[in-house]
């Protein structure tokens, strides 16, 4: 995998991230706690939107072989605001990451389990990946609430750089 491809796939990642956050701004603080019914697994689009952020930041401490603090809590995020002030700094944190990485040092491979290995680049990809299927959650339950956040593929994201 490329430096180039991962840096445009997580600029990506946070562009879409960013456009969640954008229509969740537009909600009630109700509807932001709200518990969704089907629950698709993290009980509301909060609770939904802090897995994202604490998956992120969890494979991120992995990736960089830091101490992990522990799984981040709804509780902590009362409104969008601090939700999105964490965000700012997840982002950073990739992208200072990310920026330190060769191409050597995302083809290699960073993790050995009993019947798999993993390179830094796939890791990396499930991550984004990962981002893409909460973020249809997500973009589901605030399409229900009146508040679609729009197209937030990757061709859209692409289109939106390039303006």
């Amino acid at each position: 995998m490329h430096k180039t491809d991962i840096e445009t796939l997580i600029a990506y990642n946070f562009w879409a991230d960013n456009e969640i956050l954008n229509a969740c701004e537009q909600l009630s603080a109700a509807d932001f706690i709200r518990p969704v019914t089907p629950d698709p697994g993290w009980h509301s689009l909060r609770g939904t939107l802090v897995h994202l952020l604490d998956t992120a930041y969890g494979w991120r401490v992995a990736l960089q072989n830091l101490p992990d603090a522990g799984v981040m809590r709804e509780a902590d995020f009362p409104d969008v605001a601090s939700l999105r002030k964490r965000w700012q700094v997840e982002e950073a944190a990739w992208r200072d990451f990310i920026a330190g990485l060769d191409e050597a040092a995302l083809n290699a491979v960073w993790r050995v389990e009993e019947n798999s290995q993993r390179t830094r680049w796939q890791t990396i990809l499930h991550v984004i990946n990962d981002g893409t299927h909460h973020r249809s959650e997500a973009a589901a339950m605030l399409t229900g609430y009146g508040q679609s956040p729009g197209e937030l593929d990757f061709a859209g994201y692409l289109v939106w750089r390039e303006n």
